[in-house]
This record gives structure tokens, C-alpha cells and sequence, in this order.
């Protein structure tokens, strides 16, 4: 199939659930305090209504897409001159490009990349781990302070300045949301489970080059909803997953290694 013609039609969507456990403490910056008395100048971002800590959609899209651009060789520098050919937002052929969403203005010429496929929602913690919290550091309190201290380095003086962290063995519930719209969607999928991999092996969040944001991707589960589930028909036009093992596929990396057998 010649995947530079316009050729989409919505077919179904992957519902792909995962739990994201912390393996060191995670900080991902909130709304500062800095007009309160004492108050915090480096929180981490929370819910409005609850004051309980949540991972972003955004800050887990967008970090993942960064590494697989360059994972993928997308990320072209300006040469000397300033100029800049099509980078990563702009090109409408690469699968992570097409996966995570083309700029609006690079819409152009033949190879249309079509709709964003990949969603991915904010991340919350259950009502387990919320209890979990409470039990151990006290009611309301879902978080750690840790201070960390820059060094002048004519005087040696230490300026600290504290840090809001999640606890290190926290587990937020992740949720992607995979559209597809093209017979190559089906194997576009895997760069999800390619980027997962790379995360695991960065960081996620502020403070990753002095140990924050450690994370690992487990309990993953695949639900394949095809057109006919949201239309009320029994047309099944999905690729359907096959019941996976969770002993069999416990990481992303048995995704990616054995993503040919994962079809029914």
C-alpha cells in the first residue's frame, strides 16, 4: 500500500494500561509558592481539588517523543548559516512524527500524515497508593522534601534549596490511547513500547542527572476496541490482540522483541 496517498479511514482504537512505578523519588514542577511566608519554592504539580500529586500527560508525551527523535536521527541542528531543515515536528514521514502528531503547518505536498494517533492521559495515583502514603507519612501528606545544595565555587558555600519529590516505589496509573487510521498503524505501534524503553532507561521530570525520576513500566495490558464497539455494530475491522502473559510480556522491551507475536 502506498502509505503517501490520503488514505484514512478510523478502523479502532488500543487501549494500552500500565503501571508506572517510581524507582527513585520523581519531580515534576507545579505551580510555585514563592508569594507564601516560607512556602515552597520548588513543588511538585498537583491536583486542584485534591492537593494529590498526578504525572502529566503532557510530560510523559512530550519526553518520550524528545527520545525517540533522536533515537530515530530527527533531530537536525541549524547549520552555520541558520538554517534548519524539516525537524521533528515538521516531517510527515517518520513514524514517530505521524505517531505523536505533525505540526499543523507542515500538512503539505503528497504524504499527508493524517490524524494524531497517540494520546496519552495524566497519570494518577489509586486509591491503594494514596492509603499507602497516608500510612506511612501521615494524613494529606503524598510527598518528600529533599534539599539539595548548589556550591560556590570560589568560597565553597553551600546555597541549599529544597526540592518537593514523589517517594521513591510510587505507582502512577498510565494510560495511552492509540488511534488507528492506516493498515501501517499497526506496526506504528510498537514505537510506543520503543519509547517506554528508552524512558526507563532516562529519566522522567526535574533532577534526573542527580538521581530523580527513575522509572519502570509494569503490569502492561493491550485492549483492542475495534470501530464496531463505539457504533454499536458487530463489524470487526481491528487487528486483534492476543490474550497476553503477563509473565511472558512483563516490560516493554518483551513488547518490542516479540511485537510480531503479540497479533491474534
Amino acid at each position: 500500500m502506498d502509505d503517501s496517498k490520503p488514505n484514512f479511514e478510523f478502523k479502532g482504537k488500543y487501549i494500552i494500561e500500565a503501571d508506572l512505578h517510581l524507582v527513585t523519588a520523581l519531580h515534576i514542577g507545579g505551580t510555585e509558592e514563592g508569594f507564601e511566608i516560607g512556602g515552597m519554592d520548588n513543588p511538585v504539580i498537583k491536583d486542584s481539588m485534591t492537593d494529590i500529586p498526578y504525572i502529566p500527560g503532557s510530560s510523559l508525551k512530550g519526553k518520550i517523543r524528545s527520545m525517540l527523535e533522536w533515537a530515530y536521527d530527527l533531530v537536525i541542528p541549524e547549520n552555520k548559516k541558520g538554517e534548519r531543515k524539516a525537524g521533528p515536528t515538521q516531517d510527515t514521514s517518520s513514524d514517530v512524527g505521524i505517531v505523536f502528531g505533525i505540526a499543523a503547518e507542515a500538512h503539505k505536498g503528497d504524504q499527508l500524515p493524517g490524524p494524531t494517533r497517540l494520546t496519552v492521559c495524566d497519570a494518577y495515583p489509586d486509591k491503594t497508593q494514596i492509603e499507602k502514603w497516608e500510612t506511612y507519612m501521615g494524613d494529606g501528606i503524598y510527598t518528600e522534601l529533599k534539599t539539595e545544595n548548589s556550591i560556590d565555587r570560589l568560597t565553597s558555600a553551600a546555597n541549599p534549596r529544597p526540592m518537593e519529590r514523589v517517594p521513591a516505589k510510587s505507582v502512577f496509573k498510565t494510560k495511552f490511547i492509540f488511534d488507528v487510521y492506516h493498515e501501517l498503524d499497526f506496526d506504528r505501534l510498537k514505537v510506543l513500547f520503543e519509547g517506554m524503553m528508552l524512558l526507563e532507561d532516562s529519566t522522567l521530570g526535574g533532577g534526573g542527572s542527580r538521581g530523580s525520576g527513575r522509572v519502570e513500566f509494569k503490569n502492561i495490558m493491550i485492549t483492542s476496541r475495534h470501530k464496531g464497539y463505539y457504533l454499536g455494530t458487530k463489524a470487526e475491522t481491528l487487528k486483534n490482540i492476543k490474550n497476553i502473559d503477563p509473565k511472558e510480556y512483563s516490560s516493554p522491551k518483551a513488547f518490542v522483541d516479540k511485537f510480531k507475536d503479540i497479533w491474534a
